[in-house]
Order: C-alpha cells, then sequence, then structure tokens
C-alpha cells in the first residue's frame, strides 16, 4: 500500500508538472519530490516508515502541509526548480482526495490548526464578554515524541466594561496535544485543556501550576462513551426564572425600585462585578444583601446541576469498538484484476474491512496471519458477527472503498 499511494501521487506529480508548468519530471525526481512533501529526507525514508505510515491517511483527523523551506531545500538537491514547490501542492494530494485516502480538511500550517481548535473550544465553552475582542494572541508548537502540542494564549478585552471601570480583561491559554499518525502530516487530536485567568498571565500560570481543565471533546477514534457538556446556565438568567416570586429574589430579578427597572441584568462571572453594576442603577435598600444572597443560591444551583450531570456521564453506556463499526455501501468502484492488486500488512487484532461483491464494504478483525492468508472474524451484520472465515492476502484492506477494489475473488 505505501508503494501504491507513492506510485499514484508521484505519476499525479509528474502530469500535473508537465501541464501546468512544462516541467518534465523524472519518476525517481517526483518519487522523492512526493516524500519531501510527507515530510521525509527521502522516498527510502517514507517506505521504512513502520510507525507512522502514510497508510493511515485514512485515520488522521487533520492533515497539515510541511512548510515549504523544506521542500525548496530538496528540490535544490535533486536540481529542480524552487518556484515548482508551491504549484505542485494540488498534484499531490488531489490523488488522495479522489481515492479518498483522506477525506477531511487540510490545513496550510500547524499554527492555522491551532487557532482553529482554540476557536473551536471558546465555542464549546461559551463567550466571555458579549463584545469580547482579542487583545493578545500568541500561538506555540512544541514537538514531542509521538506528535506536538499547540499552545494558543489570548487576552480578551470587554471595551464595554472598561469604559465603566469593571473589570473587563480575560486570558485564556489552550494546549492542545496532537498526535502523529500518517507521516509527518497527519494528526489526530488527543487531548485538549485550557486555562483561564483574570489576566494572560494568570493564565499562563493556572496552566503551568494546574495543568487546566480538559475540554472533554469526544473524537470518533478516542471516544468509547458519551459525554455531557458542562452545564452552564449565567446569572441573568437564572434570576429570570424567578421573576414570579413575591420576595427579595422576585423584587431583585424584576428589578422593582431600581430608577432604570428597563434594563436588564448585565451578564458577569463575579459578584463584585454586579455590586459595581448596582452602583451605577440607583437601586433600593437592601439590594446588596439580596444580591449577596441570591449568588449564593446560584453558585448551589449550579453545583446540584453539574454534579448530576456528573452522574450521568458515568451511567451512559459504554459503546464496544464493534458497535461503533457499521457496513458501508461504496458506489461507482470498479474492482481492481488480481494482477494488480498489492498486500497491505495487517497483525492479528487489526481491525480491517472486507467486501464480497465489491459494492458492500463489511468490518472485520484479524485473527490470524501466515503466508498467503489473513483469517478474520466478522464484525457485522450481526446475526454473523464471530463467523470466522480466511481469505488470500491482497483481498483484505485498511478502509470500505479499498475493500470494495479488491473484493474477494472465489
Amino acid at each position: 500500500m505505501q508503494h501504491d499511494i507513492t506510485k499514484v501521487c508521484a505519476d499525479s506529480l509528474r502530469s500535473f508538472a508537465t501541464n501546468h508548468f512544462g516541467v518534465q519530471l523524472k519518476s525517481s525526481h517526483a518519487h522523492e519530490l512526493f516524500a519531501a512533501y510527507m515530510g521525509y529526507s527521502s522516498r527510502a525514508a517514507l517506505l521504512a516508515d513502520k510507525k507512522w505510515p502514510i497508510t493511515n491517511l485514512s485515520q488522521a483527523e487533520f492533515i497539515v502541509l510541511q512548510p515549504t523551506t523544506t521542500i525548496k531545500k530538496r528540490c535544490k538537491e535533486l536540481t529542480l526548480p524552487e518556484e515548482l514547490v508551491s504549484g505542485l501542492t494540488e498534484g499531490v494530494y488531489s490523488p488522495m482526495l479522489v481515492e479518498k485516502w483522506f477525506l477531511h480538511k487540510i490545513y496550510p500550517t500547524l499554527e492555522f490548526l491551532a487557532l482553529t481548535l482554540a476557536n473551536d473550544g471558546m465555542n464549546l465553552r461559551g463567550r466571555i464578554f458579549n463584545d469580547q475582542k482579542v487583545q493578545r494572541e500568541g500561538v506555540k508548537v512544541e514537538p514531542y515524541d509521538e506528535g506536538v502540542y499547540l499552545r494558543v494564549s489570548r487576552e480578551y478585552v470587554s471595551p464595554s466594561r472598561i469604559l465603566s471601570n469593571q473589570q473587563g480583561i480575560r486570558g485564556i491559554v489552550d494546549l492542545i496535544k496532537l498526535k502523529r499518525v500518517a507521516g509527518n502530516v497527519g494528526y489526530v487530536k488527543a487531548d485538549h485543556y485550557w486555562a483561564e485567568g483574570e489576566s494572560l498571565e494568570m493564565a499562563k500560570e493556572e496552566m503551568e501550576n494546574n495543568g487546566g481543565q480538559s475540554l472533554n471533546v469526544r473524537t470518533p477514534d478516542r471516544a468509547k462513551g458519551e459525554t455531557s457538556p458542562k452545564f452552564e446556565l449565567s446569572f441573568p438568567d437564572w434570576l429570570a426564572k424567578h421573576k414570579n416570586r413575591d420576595s427579595p429574589l422576585g423584587d431583585l430579578a424584576n428589578k422593582r425600585g431600581f430608577s432604570d427597572q428597563n434594563n436588564g441584568w448585565p451578564s458577569y462571572d463575579n459578584l463584585e462585578a454586579y455590586k459595581d453594576h448596582l452602583k451605577l442603577d440607583n437601586p433600593p435598600r437592601g439590594t446588596t444583601a439580596a444580591l449577596e444572597m441570591a449568588w449564593k443560591t446560584y453558585g448551589r444551583f449550579l453545583n446540584r446541576k453539574r454534579a448530576s450531570d456528573t452522574e450521568k456521564q458515568i451511567t451512559k453506556p459504554v459503546l464496544n469498538d464493534s458497535e461503533a463499526r457499521t457496513i458501508v455501501y461504496v458506489k461507482n468502484v470498479v474492482p481492481l484484476h488480481y494482477s494488480k492488486r498489492t498486500v497491505e500488512s495487517f497483525m492479528a487484532g487489526d481491525k480491517a474491512w472486507i467486501s464480497w461483491d465489491g459494492k458492500k464494504a463489511i468490518p472485520v478483525m484479524v485473527t490470524e496471519v501466515d503466508e498467503r492468508y489473513y483469517t478474520f472474524k466478522v464484525e457485522r451484520p450481526l446475526k454473523k458477527a464471530g463467523n470466522e472465515y480466511y481469505v488470500r492476502l491482497d483481498e483484505v484492506r485498511s478502509t470500505p472503498e479499498l475493500a470494495c477494489k479488491n473484493c474477494i475473488t472465489l
């Protein structure tokens, strides 16, 4: 399979270079250049990689392009024009998309991916201020043995709060752990932690000292059970639920006795900010005490709801791996002649796919391997789950599409 991907993409490079740049690439140069785009120093290094082979592209959540400087260096070593680097990128990756070796978005840099994931985290957590702006921002990529850490540091400011002399600055640090799965370009998200503080420096200190909070993002490859989002209800929304009460809490919710009761309650994250707000709105006597009691009651309410959500997360059923994969129907696939087929490497316990008719891919688990055959157990359909069969090595594949292309010939 390594050879298949390399050959298809190298052939695409050659034709793309000819059609768009009028450059005739040698086959050997095209193979070497493809290896550079995958982050390897040579084709030999690409083929020798058994830990993160490019056959794992379908397992990746993200594909990140290699820096052009490294590819330009390889072009120079091969005496090829450096201007080909940016132009040939489409020629390298178009076969991957056509062959469906990779079905997700391709990112230009790790820094760009870091900002995208940090934005996703912000959307999950919710905005800090209604009118928040990014005042400072930084991205750092830190390699480790199995992949990279992406650290995004941002300081947010609320112009309206600053103008009214309130606390209007918050800092957030996102630390995202990516694990390599395919070459030097394919990654999956392993963890996402975040920390918050009253300034960016305090957020960084919180991350360094306490490790931050887990975002608990569910990903297809890692998640074995469902998780519920952290329960959140703003103080103004909680107050609104008590407007019909004939009590100090009801008076507070309706702002009875305030100089301008038509203005609703703003959304703050601390009691002191609400006390400052009272000073601007000429409240009636006793309002501060009512506010303090309401804030304590609101805090106890949140703690009860969050504890309840945690119990729900624990009691949710855990799905078996076999329940996560179903039969896949593949359209417009032409089976390969047996003389053009190659063999993919599997070990006992590996997940794989087979197809009996070239139209429907069946999830299986490899149980035995010998020189000529793969033995496997069927996962679907359920009435045949556990049934064991053996077929030739070139008929067991890593994706549904490849299984239909290399369907079983009896």
